[in-house]
Order: C-alpha cells, then structure tokens, then sequence
C-alpha cells in the first residue's frame, strides 16, 4: 500500500543548466522558490540540456533535498516532481528514477517536461514555448497537454552568445576602452559583459534596431500596440492570460548610460541594445542555423492538423533566463508578422494576433513581469497538487520495487 502523500511536504526541483530551482510544499503555490542553486557549485553537471556529469547532479539534487530543504533521508516522506528537458530518454529518466529512490529513499517521484510545465504557469495547455538558455534556445510546441516532438526545433545561440557579442561590441568602444586603463582589478571582459547585460534596464531589444530615436521607437511602438488593441478584444476569451505589452516597452532610452562596475564608473554606448541581435541573425556570431523567427516559422508548419496553427502564433511563452530582456516580444512580434500569412479580414486560416501568454494575474507575486522565467516552477507545482494526490499518477516506492527503474512514466 502507497503512503499518503501530504501536500506541505511535496517537493518541486526545476533542473536547468546554469540555475537549479526548488522549494517544498504546494499549499500556497503563489511564491518563488525558497531553493536557488548556482550549477557553477557542482561544476555544471548539465551542458545545453545535457547530462555530462551523474555524480555532480547527483550531488545537486542530495545538497537541494537533504542541506537546503532538510529532509532526513532515513525517514523521506516528501515526493518529488521534476522537470525534465525533453530531449532527455528513457535512459535517463530511469538512471534519474534509481538515483531517487535508491539514493535519497523518496516515496515517490514524477518527471514532467519542461515546457508543459511553462504553459501550465501560464494557464494553457497548447501554445509554443521559447525557453532561451544559457547556451541555445529552444523551441517546442505544445498541443492539448502533448509535447509535439517533431515540432522542436534548437536555436543554437543563448545568453552566453549575448554576452560575446556584447563584449565584441565593447571592445569596439575606443572611448570605454580607454575608461579601463590604469584601472586595477577590473577588465573589459566576459565578466564585465556579463554584468551589464544583466543589469535591469541597461540592455534591451528594439524592435526595427531603431536606437538612434527614441522618438521614433516610441511611435513605432505605438503603432504595434494599437493594432494588438484592436484585435484583442475578438480573441479575448480564446487567449488565456495574454502579456500586456505596456511592461515590455522600450521607454526613455538615453544614447548612453554610466555603470558602476567594482567600485568604478563606466559609460556604456546604444550599441548595448544589440545585445540580442544574435537571436534574430547568427550571422553577427559566425555561427549556421534557423534564428528564431524561422525556427519557430517551421515549428509551427510541423504541427497538425493546419488549423492549429493560427492558435500557435496566438499562445506563446517565453521562459528561461534570457526571456526578461525589455523589449524582446516586441521584437518577435514585429518579425514575426513578416513570415505569417495576412489580409484585412480575420478568417480561421491565420492569426488573428501574435500573443504571449503570461503567468494569470491571480498568481498575484508572480505576476510580476520580473518572475516570468518563473513559469515552469510555478507549473511544477500545480502537477504536483494533481499527480500526488493519487498513487496511479505518478512512480511509488512500492511501483519501483516491483518493476524497477523501467516504470518511470513521464505525462499526466
């Protein structure tokens, strides 16, 4: 007989590969997670969704359960969901399955694909995820709680490419150049690169590269936005939780901004909003590919039948790291109109409007706009207040030692 699972001890672990995320108990699920786990501590065990490193995971998941959450091992009554890239196999999700319950004597476990999980956090069950990581960008569909396997698609450039092209850019700036020398204990360096670009507000995506007027950037935002406004209303009951753009508008830009950077000041130039461009054109990084507005073009052309579609380009999520740079669903809103079938009349053939889904405004922390990389925890733990509930839901210890490790399953 399976033990009864008790809700305040449900345990969420949000893999990812340069930050980990967890936290226990479902009963209020309108909070962050209290776990934040640097995968540079374990020597990132996980490259571009990759395990490259049992051990090192291992001992994540043994720091996250029995250091940071407290769990005595002896005596575990927490399960644990999981969210899993979808790439990763049967292989893995076995050795994963062994590792929990062998090692950290878990009653129960459930793996969830990550991108479900996203749509879930955004009060959907179909749509297009665009998680932008650490070193690619990846794209799945998801169509009525399934994962769409031959709609996903990699773009093979992340924040990691942001940060060089960036640096590059930087380096270009004879004038920043120059504010490093003499200057002990700093360089203009990836490091720094990095600092910038993930400064709020200092960075961000403009739609048509128009930096040199805000005036004209604040007009042609306009524009967009007045033509979103005009068909929201006729897809308003059909779009769950759609992102309002007036949060991710570039606003106010001066040409160049002062950065204070180890006890020094810096000014940085406007071509710190081409930070992103690498997203958009491979080319700037010397690297071959589909960039995002033609990735997630052939995405969508993947799914059937055809008249899913247009719902497609209307439900999409933007999670992972890199998806809180200002500006960016402008950006992929403007492009991607170029790749989409129009005429004047709204017919069932294309979209009526290019949307982005959001966590819903009842999730009244993380709401906020600066927790939408949040989204996939946030549809951990409404799965887990589902599948913990009733042993036939997820993997007992009592299932497992029975039939081992091979009766892991991974969907609802």
């Amino acid at each position: 007989m399976a033990l009864a699972l008790r809700e305040e001890n449900f345990v969420i672990i949000d893999v990812g590969s340069q930050v980990t995320r967890a936290g226990m108990g479902t009963l209020d699920t309108n909070k962050t997670p209290t776990v934040t786990v640097n995968m540079a501590d374990f020597n990132y065990p996980l490259k571009n969704d990759t395990i490259v490193s049992w051990e090192d995971l291992e001992a994540c998941w043994h720091h996250i359960l029995f250091k940071e959450l407290g769990i005595k091992k002896s005596r575990n009554e927490h399960a644990v969901l999981l969210s899993v890239p979808t790439q990763w196999s049967k292989f893995e999700h076995e050795r994963i399955t062994q590792i929990f319950f062998e090692k950290f004597n878990v009653p129960g476990i459930y793996l969830a694909p990550q991108p479900l999980l996203a749509l879930y956090g955004c009060g959907s069950v179909s749509g297009v995820v665009v998680d932008i990581g650490e070193e690619a960008t990846q794209i799945n569909v998801v169509i009525d709680s399934l994962v769409q396997p031959q709609a996903t698609i990699t773009v093979p450039v992340g924040g990691k490419d942001f940060s060089d092209h960036l640096l590059r850019l930087m380096k270009n700036d004879a004038s920043l150049v120059q504010q490093f020398e003499g200057k002990e204990g700093v360089a203009l360096d990836k490091e720094f690169a990095r600092f910038v670009k993930e400064q709020k507000g200092v960075c961000n995506v403009f739609v048509g590269h128009d930096v040199t007027s805000t005036e004209q950037s604040s007009e042609a935002n306009d524009i967009e936005n007045a033509a979103a406004a005009a068909t929201e209303e006729a897809i308003e009951d059909d779009v769950p939780s759609t992102e309002k753009d007036d949060d991710d508008t570039v606003k106010d830009v001066s040409e160049s901004i002062e950065i204070e950077y180890k006890g020094y000041k810096f000014n940085v130039g406007s071509y710190r909003h081409q930070v992103y461009d690498p997203l958009f054109d491979l080319s700037v990084v010397s690297k071959n590919g589909p960039n995002l507005i033609e990735a997630l073009r052939v995405a969508a052309s993947h799914c059937e039948p055809p008249e899913i579609r247009p719902k497609l380009w209307e439900s999409m999520a933007l999670c992972g790291g890199g998806s809180l740079m200002t500006g960016l669903q402008p950006r992929i809103r403007a492009e991607v109109v170029n790749v989409l079938p129009c005429s004047e009349n709204i017919g069932d053939a294309q979209p009526r409007q290019v949307g982005f889904l959001r966590i819903p405004d009842y999730f009244t922390v993380l709401k906020d706009r600066t927790y939408r990389n949040l989204c996939t925890w946030l549809g951990g733990e409404i799965v887990a207040k589902l599948v913990f509930v009733d042993a036939k839901n997820y993997v007992s210890k009592v299932d497992y030692n029975e039939s081992g490790p091979s009766v892991i399953h991974t969907s609802l």
